[in-house]
């Protein structure tokens, strides 16, 4: 069901987007050997926060797996990839979703999700982003839109360090601003905003769960269930509940626990 004024909150919210600080990337040339390949200085940190906040495997998964309940949170948002790929969040397919969308991700530490090694090579995830979501006239796909990526990307963050015991690494909260930089680098390389102020993150994650938030695609929230168990990784469903925005965890709450 659509809110009365969702035209109107939708206008805030881009107009919030706008506002994204350090958000403006440079013009590039998508077959420039810079935007595939992370530059040989870089490697050694990429593949630390690889390892801190990503790997093994499954973590991955679940990071995945917050991420997109989340964003199955916002009607406006999930129903662009749906008018994209109808089945894309289904029972069946999510689990491929979650494997496809995390390998791009896990390209920018160093990790090949499908031999699960390490690469050589560090592959920059911005060209896929950039090409994956953007318009497609020839199979009648529209761009993700800012606002959208901008969310589903500050709440992968987000999950990343739920996983993480702080404890473990001196420095933490250096470490995660570095992996905060690092991964929203790759949406702004890739064509979209993103914020460098976090607070301006979280700020935007709360005004987008206040007036938009909905359960339209709860179905989507069981079927996250069924992909975490397929893909090999558990989720206490408690712990999510408290992970996501408030209004989001309200209505997670009604219809799943």
């Amino acid at each position: 069901m659509e809110h009365p004024n969702q035209q109107r909150e939708w206008a805030e919210i881009n107009r919030l987007v706008e506002t994204f600080n350090g958000t403006k990337s440079p013009d590039q040339d998508a077959h420039s050997p810079e935007s595939f390949f992370l530059e040989t200085s870089k490697e050694e940190a990429a593949r630390k926060m690889g390892d801190v906040f990503w790997l093994p495997l499954p973590r991955a998964y679940k990071i995945f797996c917050y991420a997109y309940s989340a964003l199955f949170g916002i009607p406006a948002f999930t129903s662009e990839a749906v008018s994209r790929q109808a089945d894309r969040f289904s029972y069946k397919r999510l689990p491929l979703t979650i494997r496809s969308t995390s390998g791009f991700i896990l390209d920018g530490f160093g990790y090949n999700r499908r031999t699960q090694r390490h690469r050589k090579e560090i592959y920059l995830p911005s060209p896929v982003i950039r090409s994956v979501h953007g318009n497609n006239a020839k199979q009648n796909k529209m761009r993700i839109s800012n606002p959208a990526m901008a969310y589903f990307g500050y709440h992968l963050i987000r999950a990343a360090e739920q996983f993480t015991t702080p404890t473990q690494y001196e420095n933490f909260d250096n470490l995660c601003q570095q992996h905060y930089d690092y991964v929203g680098s790759f949406f702004c390389t890739g064509g979209y905003p993103f914020p460098s102020n976090r607070k301006q993150a979280d700020d935007f994650s709360t005004q987008t769960d206040t007036t938009l938030a909905h359960d339209t695609y709860a179905e989507y929230w069981h079927n996250i269930i069924h992909a975490a168990e397929e893909l090999g990784t558990t989720l206490d469903l408690e712990h999510l509940a408290h992970f996501l925005p408030k209004r989001t965890s309200a209505f997670f709450r009604q219809t799943v626990l």
